[in-house]
């Protein structure tokens, strides 16, 4: 199998500017993947949020913001 992967595969004979175009093409089908998962959880977000009874909702609004802080700060490190 070596052999056959080493025929096929075998870096030597490789075009760079189409292994570029495929590292490419893999890196933004990641990126709009993770573009569809943040926006899955924003609407999570809201979901959860109608499910808050009205007494709650100020400590859930609370919680949220302290998680804000959180993130923004680990972002900034």
């Amino acid at each position: 199998m070596s052999s056959i992967y080493n025929q096929l595969f075998n870096p030597q004979y490789a075009n760079e500017a189409y292994l570029r175009q495929l590292q490419w093409q893999r890196h933004d089908a990641e990126q709009r993947q993770e573009i569809r998962n943040i926006v899955k959880a924003i609407h999570d977000y809201f979901d959860a949020g109608r499910k808050i009874a009205p007494e709650y909702q100020q400590e859930a609004f609370n919680a949220c913001v302290a998680a804000v802080v959180e993130e923004m700060c680990r972002g900034n490190q």
